[in-house]
């Protein structure tokens, strides 16, 4: 028997293989659709540019609504001004010793008739602590017409001499700028040396110890970025040690008490060793000075 038989129309049955194949192929254009086109990610692609759209939308709206909101406030602040009976007509201020006039009012940045309810207050504090001198301050309205300023100021507790120039410094070491010298700078304590200010909390510090010695003082000298030498108001020298400070200040203390060092002829006192003192008579007059310390 033929293995191909015939069909009742004649022709020749197909074989297996071929519609094996034809599903074969089937298969493929179904597994090869891209993956673009499948009916999820589709979707998805969709809901993301949505919430793209949105977003962006929304952050337009935003931005829109900040300028609106800074437009109607400098409006709202140009009608008061407009309609408002309290005009500026006086600053006071409280507190001030070091800190110009003309700085004060740059900072505040109003001028006469200007609108009292239309001056930020926090803005102004916040340009008035800007200035060097400055360590706090508070703006205040006073109707109907004044705008009412506290200070408190940085203290200066010594002069640094750098050279030809003098800088004021207060208790943390801050050098301040000033036009002018404040109230008793003539009573403040000199300093010397570089980097000097970097130091002054230390040394203030070190003469709360002897304070009998302190009221003497007159200037001090940073020397060989380690240590301090004292100059008192007789110009007598007392070189401290690099490390121990504060007992050698004591040992000085005690030996002014008992043999008055400090008021007799010795220049220099020289407590740089902690076993061991060293006296210095004051050069006659006219003679050079011996070498300073090291």
């Amino acid at each position: 028997m033929s293995r191909a038989r015939a069909s009742k129309s004649g022709q020749p049955a197909r074989r297996d293989y071929d519609r094996r194949k034809r599903r074969t192929r089937a298969q493929i254009r179904k597994l090869g659709r891209p993956i673009w086109r499948q009916p999820l990610m589709l979707g998805l692609a969709v809901l993301m540019a949505g919430l793209g759209g949105g977003g962006g939308w929304y952050a337009w709206k935003e931005g829109w609504l900040v300028a609106a909101q800074e437009k109607m406030a400098g409006v709202t602040h140009s009608v008061i001004a407009a309609v408002t009976p309290f005009k500026l007509t006086d600053v006071t201020v409280e507190g001030r010793d070091y800190v110009t006039r003309e700085a004060i009012l740059a900072a505040l940045n109003v001028q006469a008739g200007d609108s009292l309810l239309g001056i930020d207050l926090q803005a102004a504090r916040k340009r008035l602590e800007a200035i060097d001198w400055v360590a706090s301050a508070t703006v205040e309205r006073r109707l109907p017409d004044t705008l009412y300023v506290t200070l408190k100021e940085r203290r200066a507790v010594a002069i640094w001499q750098n050279g030809n120039e003098y800088t004021l410094i207060d208790k943390n070491g801050r050098t301040v700028r000033a036009s002018r010298m404040p109230p008793g700078a003539e009573s403040l304590l000199l300093l010397g040396g570089p980097a000097a200010p970097e130091h002054v909390g230390e040394l203030l510090l070190l003469l709360a110890y002897e304070p009998s010695i302190a009221k003497r003082l007159k200037a001090a000298v940073w020397v060989g970025q380690r240590r301090w030498n004292l100059v008192l108001t007789n110009d007598t020298e007392i070189w401290l040690p690099e490390e121990d400070a504060v007992a050698a200040l004591q040992r000085m203390a005690k030996l002014e008490a008992s043999d008055r060092l400090l008021s007799r002829e010795f220049g220099v006192v020289d407590l740089r060793l902690p076993d061991k003192l060293y006296l210095r008579k004051r050069a006659p007059a006219g003679d050079p000075p011996p070498n300073g310390p090291v």
